[in-house]
């Protein structure tokens, strides 16, 4: 899959500025990079991201932990807190079209990984990849809205997350990915890898889980230009504040 050309703007978020156009007048992706911080309340933000990813994971009554009995989507995770939240929005005053999240060690959440293993399976993981003592960082809730599919968000949104890792000095990503609709397979065309012995059926998400692990010195795969490309817009940007990106491409199909 090829990456779509850039030339985009960064800045800190309620800064003026002015996007470029979008060649031949198609439509251009803005980035968001949006911080909670660890021990203060919820942004204002939060919520509307929280409401976006429960609505899509919900999937029609798929997945029904998603909405309470009131019917309002709910994917409140202790795991937002400390942690950078990305979203995807086409067009600079569009809904969110993609999100996902980068929860650093020092989060007072504990990582799905562990949730999904236990500890003592987590630290025999770590042992396995060699990387017990290392600060790793763990991508997760990568959720693409129904409305946007097709346009190749998700791989784009894991190399902006690829980015982001970069920015912050991961060494190591790891994430918990679902196997029934292929994102694992999404993952491996970005340079990451199964480790093994953690599959695991989660009935939370109806469907067999796995821990994938990605060294961020060894590129994004097909798409290590686009990771580049982020990468060099994001730094020296103040990932801890608010960032947007705009004029951003589409990410091309192939």
């Amino acid at each position: 899959m090829s990456s779509a050309p850039f030339g985009a703007t960064c800045l800190s978020e309620g800064l003026p500025t002015t996007s470029p156009a979008p060649a031949g007048g198609g439509k251009t992706l803005e980035l968001r990079i949006r911080h909670q911080p660890a021990y203060e309340p919820p942004m204002p933000w939060l919520a509307g991201i929280r409401e976006f990813r429960a609505e899509v994971l919900y999937d029609r009554g798929r997945r029904p932990d998603f909405r309470d009995e009131s019917g309002r989507y709910i994917d409140e995770q202790g795991l937002d807190f400390g942690s950078y939240h990305l979203t995807a929005h086409l067009g600079p005053e569009a809904e969110i079209a993609a999100s996902v999240r980068l929860v650093p060690p020092e989060s007072p959440g504990e990582f799905q990984a562990i949730d999904h293993l236990g500890r003592q399976g987590y630290a025999a993981m770590l042992t396995g990849l060699r990387a017990m003592g290392t600060p790793v960082h763990e991508a997760g809730r990568l959720v693409v809205s129904p409305r946007a599919r097709g346009l190749g968000l998700g791989a784009w949104m894991v190399a902006a997350v690829m980015a982001a890792g970069r920015a912050v000095g991961a060494p190591l990503l790891i994430a918990t990915s679902g196997t029934a609709d292929g994102q694992h397979l999404l993952f491996e065309r970005l340079g990451w890898y199964a480790c093994p012995g953690t599959d695991r059926y989660s009935s939370h998400y109806e469907d067999t889980v796995r821990v994938i692990a990605h060294r961020v010195g060894e590129g994004a795969g097909e798409y290590e230009a686009t990771a580049s490309e982020l990468s060099r817009h994001m730094d020296g940007a103040q990932l801890d504040g608010s960032v947007r990106i705009r004029g951003l491409g589409l990410p091309a199909r192939g």
